[in-house]
C-alpha cells in the first residue's frame, strides 16, 4: 500500500550557540546557524529507528546536537541572572572633566553613513544627536551618505524619497555612482573622507565618520578629549591622529580597481603583514592633518574592499602608510584572495615618505549597550559615543535626566 504525502510539512530548525569571543584579534562575532531538516512524512510512515536510517546525518548530529542545545540553554540562563544593568550613574560617580568647559571649541567635519530606506534614523540623529549643540564647546558640519538604491519598483520609490529628503534638509550627499550595497560600502566611506578634506586641514580638528545607530554626546566630547589625549598637547591640524574604539587585523591593500568600476564583485588586492589596530564600526575620527594626508596619495587609497571589511580599511591605510616603507616586513598575498600558494609580495608605499600615526583607543567612552557586542559596557557618565541604538533608544537618551542639560536651549 503507498502512502499518500501531499501534506508534507517541512521544517527548518536554526539552533544559534552563544557567542565567542576570539582572543587572538581582540574581536566578537557569532557561530553561523545550524541547520537541519525533517519531513513529517517520514515520522508517519516509519518507526523511530527507519526514520533515522532515512535521514543518517541526524543519527550522528541528533546526539551532540542535543547536549550543544542543552548547554546552550545553560549558558542563557546564565547570562539572565548575571545580565549587566543598561546603566550605571550610581556605580560611577560623574566625573569632574564634564564640569569642565572647553578651553576652545572643537571643529568637527562629520560624515554619517546612511542607507536609502533609514529616513526614520536621520530624522532622529537631526532632533537627538546633532540640535542644539553649543558654539561655545563644538562646531561642526555633517552631512548623510548615501548611494543608489536597486531594484526597479523599491528602488526607485526609495531614491526619490531621499531625493525629496534631501531637497528638504540639504545635508545629504547622494553618490549617484555608487549602489546602496555592502560590496559598495567602502567606496561611500572614502567619498565620505574626499568630502571632509575637501577644505582646508587649517579650517577644522578632526574629520568624523560614524554610523546611523550611533549616538554621540557632542557637547561632552570636547571636553573628555584632553582626558582621552592624557592633556598631552596634539594639535590635529598639524599631526596626524586617529581616535575610535579599536580591534586588530593583519590584513592590507594594494589599490587595483579603477573607480567607476561596474562589477561589484571586484575587490583591490589583499596582503598580509604585521598587525595593526583599526577603528570598529561605531566610528572614527581622523584629524584633519592625516585627511589631507590621506589624499595626497597617487593612485588614491584603496576603497574597493567588500563589507565588512571597510573598517579594517581604515586602519590599513594608517598601517600602509607607516608600514610600506620598511623592507624588514615580509609580506604576502592570502590563501583566501590570491591563487595557492602563498607568496611573497613587494607593496607599492603610498607616499615616497613614511607617517606614523598617534592612535588612541578609546575603550571607555566608545562602546556598544550590554549585550550587543564584545566592546559593551553600561552607560554612564563616561559614555561619549554608544553604538548599535535603535531610534527610540536614541530619543531616551536625549531624555535621560544625566544628560538633559548638556544641550543649549
Amino acid at each position: 500500500m503507498r502512502k499518500n504525502h501531499a501534506n508534507v510539512v517541512t521544517q527548518t530548525v536554526h539552533v544559534v550557540p552563544p557567542p565567542y569571543n576570539d582572543q587572538l584579534t581582540g574581536t566578537f562575532s557569532l557561530y553561523l546557524p545550524v541547520m537541519f531538516t525533517y519531513n513529517s512524512a517520514d515520522v508517519e510512515s516509519a518507526d523511530y529507528r527507519t526514520f533515522l536510517r532515512k535521514r543518517g546525518f541526524l543519527r550522528f548530529a541528533i546526539i551532540p546536537l542535543g547536549g550543544f542545545v542543552i548547554l546552550y540553554f545553560l549558558f542563557s540562563l546564565k547570562y539572565a541572572f548575571n545580565a549587566t544593568p543598561m546603566f550605571s550613574f550610581e556605580d560611577i560617580p560623574k566625573p569632574g572633566w564634564i564640569d569642565k568647559p572647553a578651553k576652545s571649541p572643537l571643529v568637527l567635519r562629520i560624515a554619517i553613513i546612511s542607507a536609502p530606506d533609514e529616513s526614520e534614523r536621520r530624522q532622529v540623529m537631526r532632533e537627538a544627536v546633532l540640535r542644539d549643540i553649543k558654539e561655545s564647546e563644538m562646531r561642526f558640519e555633517y552631512k548623510f551618505f548615501i548611494g543608489v538604491a536597486t531594484g526597479w519598483l523599491r528602488g526607485s520609490a526609495l531614491n526619490l524619497s531621499v531625493s525629496r529628503e534631501s531637497q528638504k534638509h540639504q545635508d545629504i550627499v547622494v553618490l549617484d555612482e555608487i549602489e546602496d550595497i555592502p560590496e559598495r560600502l567602502s567606496e561611500k566611506r572614502f567619498s565620505a573622507l574626499k568630502w571632509g578634506g575637501s577644505v582646508s586641514n587649517d579650517t577644522y580638528d578632526y574629520f568624523m565618520t560614524m554610523d546611523s545607530d550611533t549616538f554621540c554626546r557632542f557637547n561632552v566630547m570636547p571636553r573628555w578629549m584632553p582626558e582621552l589625549l592624557n592633556n598631552e598637547n596634539v594639535n590635529p591640524r598639524d599631526k596626524p591622529v586617529l581616535i575610535g574604539r579599536m580591534a586588530n587585523h593583519l590584513t592590507y591593500f594594494q589599490n587595483r580597481i579603477p573607480d567607476g568600476n561596474k562589477d561589484a564583485s571586484l575587490e583591490d588586492e589583499f596582503v598580509k603583514g604585521p598587525w595593526f589596530q583599526y577603528p570598529m564600526g561605531v566610528g572614527y575620527m581622523l584629524s584633519s592633518s592625516l585627511a589631507k594626508t590621506m589624499l595626497a596619495a597617487e593612485p588614491s587609497l584603496p576603497h574597493h574592499i567588500h563589507y565588512p571589511s571597510d573598517d579594517v580599511m581604515v586602519g590599513a591605510w594608517i598601517a600602509g602608510l607607516r608600514n610600506f616603507q620598511d623592507e624588514s616586513i615580509k609580506w604576502e598575498s592570502t590563501a583566501a584572495h590570491s591563487p595557492l600558494p602563498i607568496h611573497r609580495l613587494y607593496p607599492r608605499p603610498y607616499l615616497p615618505y613614511v607617517v606614523d600615526t598617534k592612535i588612541v583607543d578609546d575603550k571607555i567612552g566608545w562602546h556598544d549597550p550590554p549585550g550587543r557586542s564584545g566592546n559593551d559596557a553600561p552607560i554612564s557618565w563616561n559614555s561619549v559615543c554608544i553604538h548599535h541604538l535603535s531610534p527610540e533608544e536614541m530619543k531616551t537618551m536625549r531624555t535621560l535626566k544625566q544628560f538633559r542639560g548638556e544641550w543649549s536651549q
